[in-house]
């Protein structure tokens, strides 16, 4: 488990990946079932938990991590697949 994934849970890391993958808060939250402010307030605490000053910078520190793998032609969770 890299340290980022000991700061974030499961659902904060599928958000970055959808972030990742170019989808927008909207049809992120359409995607996983669940409130537009429910995102929101995942990826604020997870912009918080891994001091990440804006979005593509939350991402960019997952991608660094190894938390996110470039797999078929977009960013899945590493080791556990895209969903």
């Amino acid at each position: 488990m890299s340290t980022l994934e000991a700061r974030l849970d499961l659902v904060q890391l599928e958000i970055i990946m959808h972030l990742a993958n170019g989808k927008q808060i909207g049809d992120i939250a359409e995607t996983m079932h669940r409130s537009r402010s429910d995102i929101d307030r995942r990826i604020k605490l997870a912009r918080k938990r891994c001091q990440a000053t804006t979005l593509p910078h939350l991402v960019s520190i997952a991608i660094a991590s190894g938390a996110l793998i470039w797999e078929n032609d977009q960013r899945s969770l590493n080791g556990r697949g895209h969903k």
